[in-house]
């Protein structure tokens, strides 16, 4: 009898999946449930013993947080688990809302269940839903609650052996406030956005030896991780000889980090007036570090930029005709000449060509396309290589390549934008005095690879 009531238990399964607004989450046919300790004992029931009082002791769902306390903007992590150690078909029936709050979906397929002991008890553990959210206001946070609706499988022993009996019940997380604290008050910090993390900030411009009143961009980068929705284009302080417009937003962002990683660019084209040397002079960000709860102010340096006198233009409608004229009917003649010997020579050329020739420069091209690889654990092989790699032009070189070969990969247009503008620092590394952050490479570098798996 024993072994014909362990062959029923293995052939048992749990699952349980979400539906409505919660994100599918993968929580099913879980077969080796049977590791969990004393998961048989548990499914039996004796005569005397309360179904009810078993269910509570033995499952149940529970929401956790990174902290009890936030400040306002402040990310927090929520997660919400199914604890048991019956065996059940359980299903989502009312999801989690976040009244008050910018929310981040974390949830996937991909979680996976875990053992968890509680006051000397192995439960198992299966995420209902997961999300980082950042509240708008002070106060006491409520957060939703999470609903199962559940089929618990019994066994009861009876007189002549055992009964299948099965058991439902809707299990609802207790109820779980957060307390939201104001920011401190800084009145040194006026352009404060809101923004709270840990972020630095750099800034370049395309030419820096410049055309007046030709076209020119300004680019700044903050990278870090936090509160990404409430950065704003820093202040910058335009020269008057300088003609600034609209600044374009663009972003690179890890969502299933916690916090959120990743980089924000801003480019702001401009225009250079006038003849001479311009001073863009450092630009601010300031941002909230909840956890020194510290206002921090991080600034680039200053830019040089070199303007030169635009190029004239040539009014030809004020040239001789005359001149103009035998100047066209002497090289008319000439270009024509050698167009023709170009021609002829390409055609002698040709023919002399082999078939066999042609295939085998058609063989190299291709190996050298099959020479970038778009592997990603290739990519991330490469990258941690490029962390150990102590010299200074030998590391940009192999962040250089690195690029190189992401962009091939990459479909994203922003991707390969940020792709580019890492050749180019690496390029002013290797052939100008210029030292690039290398911090910034690798930080940009880790996010994009970590965006690929």
């Amino acid at each position: 009898m024993n072994r014909y009531l362990h062959i029923l238990i293995l052939l048992l399964t749990i699952t349980v999946s979400s539906n409505g607004v919660a994100q599918q989450q993968n929580m099913a046919n879980v077969n080796n449930i049977t590791n969990i300790e004393g998961i048989e004992r548990e499914s039996v029931l004796l005569p005397w013993e309360d179904v009810n009082k078993r269910i509570k002791e033995n499952m149940f769902v529970k929401v956790e947080t990174n902290k009890k306390q936030c400040f306002v903007g402040e990310p927090l992590l929520v997660t919400y688990k199914l604890y048991t150690r019956l065996r059940s078909h359980s299903s989502v029936v009312d999801a989690p809302t976040f009244s008050g709050c910018s929310v981040i979906e974390m949830t996937t397929n991909e979680s996976k269940e875990e053992d968890v002991k509680i006051n000397g008890k192995l439960f198992r553990t299966y995420i209902i839903r997961k999300v980082q959210i950042f509240p708008l206001q002070e106060g006491a946070l409520q957060l939703g609650s999470a609903s199962l609706n559940n089929d618990i499988a019994f066994y009861k022993k009876q007189a002549n052996g055992y009964q299948n009996s099965t058991q439902s019940v809707k299990l609802t997380n207790e109820p779980t406030n957060i307390q939201v604290l104001p920011l401190p008050p800084d009145s040194l910090h006026k352009s404060f956005t809101g923004v709270i993390g840990k972020f630095f900030i750099v800034a370049r411009v395309i030419k820096s030896v410049d055309t007046a009143n030709d076209n020119n961009s300004l680019e700044l980068k903050i990278t870090g991780n936090g509160n990404f929705m409430n950065i704003a284009c820093p202040t910058v302080f335009w020269p008057s000889t300088v003609q600034a417009f609209e600044p374009q937003a663009s972003e690179l962002l890890d969502k299933l980090s916690f916090p959120v990683l990743g980089q924000k660019i801003f480019n702001i084209p401009f225009t250079c007036k006038k003849v001479g040397e311009v001073i863009i002079p450092p630009i601010t960000f300031i941002y909230f570090d909840a956890d020194s709860k510290k206002y921090v102010s991080t600034e680039t340096d200053s830019i040089h930029i070199t303007v030169k006198p635009e190029v004239p233009v040539i009014d030809e409608s004020r040239l001789s005709p005359k001149i103009t004229n035998i100047y066209y009917l002497w090289i008319i003649p000439f270009i024509a000449a050698i167009a023709g010997f170009i021609l002829l020579f390409s055609v002698v050329r040709k023919k002399k060509g082999s078939v066999s020739d042609r295939k085998k420069n058609t063989v190299i091209e291709e190996h050298k396309l099959n020479d970038i690889d778009t592997n990603t654990n290739d990519f991330k092989a490469k990258f941690t290589n490029l962390l150990s790699t102590d010299d200074g032009l030998l590391f940009y070189t192999k962040a250089k390549v690195l690029s190189f070969e992401l962009i091939h990969a990459s479909k994203d247009k922003a991707e390969m934008a940020t792709l580019e503008n890492i050749i180019a620092l690496c390029n002013e590394a290797l052939y100008t005095p210029i030292i690039p952050d290398k911090n910034l490479i690798i930080n940009t570098l880790k996010v994009i690879i970590h965006s690929r798996m």
